[in-house]
């Protein structure tokens, strides 16, 4: 006995419970029975465009082409496969897999294993997902879970979320929460706090909030409203932090700046400028530019500009470059000092000036002076003071058995 339901193409129907298959002609209506859904225990069939104008549940459903409007909930058990169609629900939809040529659009809750939408997805509830692709545009307004969301173009997803792995072309915009993967290909946001363990993206991050996890990968610029953690950050243009800093490694190719303190385990690396509004602590430190912050500490520090602090510089190794700046006492066991560069007072083992250089008071064991030097206050030394011609003092080199204890 064939238990399949058929509607004629253009027909207004009453249905109610369907024991096999319901095949719906293109431009029908369907309306529930008494019980005000309709129940399909086999395979709905659209052969083009129709309005179900209730509640629709079924075993699989399946289209080819048009627009299908439901005017309730949807809750498939197994399937939904329309090729050309755009999926509007009115209510909730609840499938295992949903693949949807060109667009869905549900008012409230979607919760499924697997979701394809060739074109558009927009999702005005919670959006509960295993695998997540959209061709398109991707539009969430409640919260999002999945194992992995690939927009092609854009995606914006307004509440919390937690994912695997979030990878976009274009833009993509979230809540805040947690993504352990994210590749976009433009401009990543997070309006909310983000946790993460690996971020690449080519063009622009914001975080508007805190920032925790590994790895930074940013082809533009990051922007952070607060504290912001991590393994190593390379970023080909500016970071901005308003917070603190941990990590690392560091590797910025234009600027950096920090509200507070930064924290680097190993090298902080600056093509242009860095002003950190704390303490900054790292292994290593190399700036081509300007480097500013509270007080400054590091095994080696190389700087091509200027160091400005205000408690002061300290390290194994420093290095200013030729015609550089010094601000602030300088502690360190080596110190060399470009041609033509100029330091305040500097505290060494040891201390090279090239020709030109300058400095206020130089408390030092071995101290060698080019040509040209001056030195306006003080110098102390030790063990060896070697000086070419044209170097001015403004006092005779004292040798002395101990140096003055430095201030930092």
């Amino acid at each position: 006995m064939d238990d399949t339901v058929r509607v004629r193409r253009g027909e207004t129907a009453e249905i109610g419970t369907v024991e096999g298959s319901l095949i719906v002609g293109e431009g029908s209506e369907l309306k529930p029975g008494a019980a005000g859904a309709i129940l399909v225990k086999g395979e709905v069939e659209f052969e083009g465009s129709c309005e179900v104008l209730s509640r629709l549940e079924a075993k699989n459903m399946r289209g080819e082409r048009g627009r299908i409007h439901i005017h309730g909930d949807l809750a498939v058990q197994d399937s939904i496969d329309l090729e050309d169609v755009e999926l509007t629900v009115d209510g909730g939809l609840k499938a295992d897999d949903i693949d949807v040529g060109r667009s869905l659009s549900v008012k409230r809750e979607l919760s499924c294993k697997g979701l394809n939408v060739g074109g558009r997805l927009d999702i005005e509830g919670n959006l509960d997902g295993g695998e997540i692709r959209v061709g398109g545009i991707a539009s969430v307004e409640g919260d999002l879970k999945a194992k992995e969301l690939r927009v092609g173009g854009n995606v914006d997803a307004k509440g919390s979320v937690d994912l695997d792995r979030l990878e976009v072309g274009g833009v993509a915009r979230v809540g805040g929460g947690r993504i352990d993967e994210i590749s976009v290909g433009g401009i990543f946001e997070s309006r909310g706090k983000l946790t993460f363990k690996e971020i690449d993206v080519g063009g622009n991050v914001r975080i508007a909030a805190s920032g925790e996890g590994g790895d930074i990968s940013i082809g533009g610029k990051l922007d952070v409203d607060g504290p912001l953690g991590f393994e190593e950050l390379d970023v080909g243009g500016a970071v901005s932090v308003k917070g603190s800093v941990k990590g690392t490694k560091v590797d910025v190719g234009g600027k950096i700046e920090v509200s507070d303190s930064a924290t680097i385990e190993g090298g902080l690396d600056v093509g242009g400028m860095a002003n950190i509004g704390g303490e900054l602590r790292a292994r290593e430190i190399d700036v081509g530019g300007r480097l500013q912050a509270k007080t400054c500490s590091a095994d080696e520090i190389e700087v091509g500009g200027e160091v400005k602090t205000e408690g002061g510089t300290k390290a194994k190794k420093f290095e200013i470059g030729r015609g550089g700046r010094v601000k602030g006492p300088l502690v360190a066991e080596r110190v060399e000092v470009g041609e033509g560069a100029s330091a305040e007072d500097i505290y060494a083992n040891s201390l090279e000036m090239d020709g030109n250089a300058t400095a206020h008071n130089v408390y030092a064991k071995k101290i060698h002076l080019g040509p040209g030097c001056r030195i306006s206050g003080e110098t102390v030394y030790t063990e060896e003071f070697e000086s070419s011609e044209g170097v001015r003092l403004g006092s005779e080199p004292k040798k002395a058995e101990k140096l003055p204890q430095p201030p930092i």
